[in-house]
């Protein structure tokens, strides 16, 4: 708080002596309107659980994170907001603050436990000393990474965003706590979490492999103090792939504090839309119009590989609404069994015309008697 706020409230502790000897009233500002009402900085009611103040917090963190505001104005105000966001929550989540607070208020908080700067009797310890939050550092440990708005192309860009994607075509990614749960402010070592980061890929990219260098912005600890760094990981994508892949970087993830160890960064493969081809575990649905002179007299279907190749596959029988043409060993290589293939289903929408001529149904009547 700053001096100029502390003297004001200082005044509330003294009297003006008039020349008589007795004491006059003094007619005091709105002292009550300078301080900091936790619970209306995050909308809560004054018996808020740790759930609703976890929701609020993740609510108002995200809506007023400085890197989500781009205009300078905006940016100040931003800091602003999110610096008292922190404090609000850094304060209730935390029983022995939230009980002080509900006491003495933010002043008595902050002086040491009441406005006098002393514990009473069945109240908050006498020793208490009131350190304020690091916002950026509260919200890192929340979401697990401070990082959450920064976009990259697939193959090299920063990832983040706890529940949510990121910017541009940067990674969806979520934290797993391994272990207990409890309220945020509970004291004690943090366990180690997991952050599972989806890895988007082509069908393309799945059928071939690649390689992907993806860069993380981590949290780290260095004689104490907290760094941030950046790691390059490589994944090499095998053959075959399928959705939900996940590959694995142990310790690779942030730390939580100096005597913590890191979390794990998991990869998640993820499949994007193909226009042409639909994924069936090994196999792949390429679907084919035709119209209804093709269906009954027979046809070639020219389609392009995943890999760049050119097919042609003849169809020569009666096709039906409810048929399907299979191409062994065509579809998506089988990553346990190299060399090995799924197959390319051909499924068929057949257009029917809309209408016939007398002549044109006389035809056909002739040509198809008892069909």
């Amino acid at each position: 708080m700053c001096t100029t706020l502390r003297k004001s409230i200082d005044l509330r502790f003294h009297a003006q002596i008039s020349l008589s000897g007795g004491v006059s009233r003094v007619r005091l500002p709105c002292l009550l309107c300078l301080l900091q009402d936790y619970y209306k900085i995050l909308g809560v009611s004054k018996d808020a659980s740790d759930t609703d103040l976890k929701k609020a917090y993740r609510k108002l963190a995200m809506k007023w994170h400085p890197d989500k505001h781009a205009d300078a104005d905006a940016k100040k105000k931003a800091e602003a907001q999110f610096k008292d966001i922190a404090e609000a929550y850094d304060v209730l989540s935390d029983k022995e603050k939230r009980q002080i607070y509900d006491q003495f208020g933010e002043e008595g908080l902050k002086s040491g436990g009441s406005p006098s700067g002393g514990g009473g009797p069945g109240g908050p310890r006498a020793n208490f000393v009131y350190r304020e939050v690091d916002p950026s550092e509260l919200f890192s440990r929340f979401f697990g990474s401070d990082r959450m708005f920064f976009g990259g192309d697939d193959d090299f860009g920063p990832f983040g965003g706890v529940g949510m994607g990121a910017h541009g075509a940067g990674f969806p990614f979520r934290m797993h706590h391994a272990g207990s749960s409890g309220s945020f402010g509970a004291r004690g070592p943090s366990k180690p979490k997991t952050y599972e980061v989806d890895l988007s890929l082509s069908l393309e990219e799945l059928y071939t492999g690649t390689k992907k260098k993806l860069k993380i912005t981590r949290t780290r600890y260095r004689g104490g103090q907290m760094l941030k760094e950046d790691n390059v990981l490589s994944i090499d994508v095998k053959p075959g792939w399928k959705e939900g892949t996940k590959i694995t970087f142990a310790g690779e993830g942030d730390q939580d504090g100096p005597n913590s160890p890191p979390g794990d960064v998991v990869f998640v493969v993820k499949t994007k839309p193909n226009g042409r081809f639909v994924r069936d575990g090994n196999h792949l649905i390429h679907k084919v119009s035709i119209p209804l002179v093709k269906a009954l007299t027979g046809f070639t279907v020219p389609i392009e590989s995943l890999d760049g190749r050119s097919l042609k596959v003849k169809v020569d029988t009666i096709v039906t609404p409810k048929s399907r043409k299979i191409v062994p060993n065509e579809g998506m290589p089988i990553s346990k069994r190299p060399g090995e293939k799924g197959d390319l289903i051909l499924e068929f929408d057949i257009h029917f015309p809309k209408n016939l001529t007398e002549d044109q149904k006389t035809k056909l009547k002739d040509v198809l008697p008892n069909v």
